[in-house]
């Protein structure tokens, strides 16, 4: 090819300013999409502590109650714990049945408002689905429940579940 210093042809130099265009245009577009990401995430955080922080006061007032539930509660499951070992220790005892109803009768009223907050604390068995509280209590006498396999074995499983859930509403009464 000979040299005569005519220009370039027309298509490589528009290729070349379509390419320089399209690279400006590509660097401009990806600024605005992290510009636009970080000031949605931003406002993501700040919506979050703002709803946190007027939440708070509802929060650790609920933390409170369900406190408050779960000590009364825990009062009485001891009575019942207790009363169970004590007749399965001493047998037959003329004021454990009428105690147990006392007791069963409370349990049936006030475990449905904690069940709950309980049922993620339960260690679970495979076999056995069944809620460990209820087993204490939905026997009609001391005797069906003293008698069962799987007395001791609820008994530690519920005692697990109280102690857990408890240090959940600690640690939610904590949280600012």
């Amino acid at each position: 090819m000979i040299r005569i210093g005519l220009p370039p042809p027309v298509l490589p130099r528009l290729r070349l300013h379509w390419h320089a265009t399209h690279t400006l245009f590509a660097r401009q577009t990806r600024s605005l999409r992290e510009a636009a990401a970080h000031a949605t995430e931003a406002l993501k955080e700040w919506l979050q502590r703002i709803s946190h922080s007027m939440t708070a006061p509802w929060r650790r007032a609920a933390a409170a109650r369900h406190k408050a539930r779960l000590v009364q509660f825990e009062d009485r499951y001891e009575d019942l714990v207790d009363l169970l070992c004590w007749a399965a220790k001493d047998g037959i005892h003329t004021n454990r049945d009428a105690r147990y109803r006392e007791l069963r009768a409370w349990m049936q009223r006030h475990y449905p408002k904690l069940r709950p907050g309980l049922r993620p604390h339960w260690a679970e068995a495979e076999a056995d689905a069944c809620d460990p509280f209820e087993s204490l209590f939905s026997a009609e006498n001391v005797d069906e429940i003293i008698h069962a396999e799987a007395g001791i074995e609820h008994i530690m499983r519920t005692r697990c579940a109280l102690d857990a859930y408890r240090e959940t509403l600690e640690e939610a009464a904590r949280r600012p």
